[in-house]
């Protein structure tokens, strides 16, 4: 008799499941109200129990050069205010891998899209030297909010706030596939 693993390979022949790493960096400035979304989604989810190969940090203004201290990323998540001129609380996702990934720099450059984010000229930097070190993940996944306000203050706008739990659903549904089999 064959005894069968959660894999339906025959026992001796089961598959190891390992995790690739996801970082999830929430990046922005809580003095600015809605600028600092991206922290105020890193601190809620660090209160989740989250798998072990993710690891959520709040970036605050500088968080960028967290990257060039990554080595084995697969994937890396960055939750930031992105100013593209739609209704405020508009959900921006931009997914970047293979070719594209390589090209970001270049379309993150072109004066047309240069007021995507206050965060913009150090992501560029920190991506281009992640590269040139070998340290670049496979993936990277831009998730944003159009602001309502960026003025004093240390909360997110009530309208902003309010989508939080769907940014908080599609950064979890990027971490969902960070699960392989060797």
């Amino acid at each position: 008799m064959e005894i069968k693993t959660d894999t339906g390979l025959a026992t001796g022949h089961r598959k190891k499941r390992r995790s690739k790493r996801v970082l999830i960096l929430g990046l922005g400035n809580i003095l600015l109200k809605d600028e600092g979304i991206g922290a105020y989604i890193a601190t809620e989810l660090q209160k989740k129990n989250l798998p072990e190969n993710v690891e959520v940090i709040d970036g605050g203004t500088s968080g960028l050069d967290i990257l060039l201290s990554q080595d084995g990323l697969y994937k890396l998540v960055i939750v930031d205010a992105l100013k593209a001129g739609k209704k405020p609380g508009t959900i921006y996702k931009a997914v970047f891998k293979g070719r594209k990934k390589n090209n970001l720099t270049k379309i993150f450059s072109r004066k047309k899209n240069s007021q995507i984010s206050l965060h913009q000229v150090g992501l560029i930097e920190a991506l281009a030297a992640a590269e040139k070190l070998n340290r670049a993940p496979s993936e990277v996944i831009i998730i944003g909010v159009e602001p309502a306000e960026v003025d004093c203050g240390l909360e997110p706008t009530q309208l902003v706030k309010q989508r939080s739990a769907e940014i908080i659903n599609t950064v979890l549904e990027e971490i969902e596939d960070a699960v392989y089999e060797d």
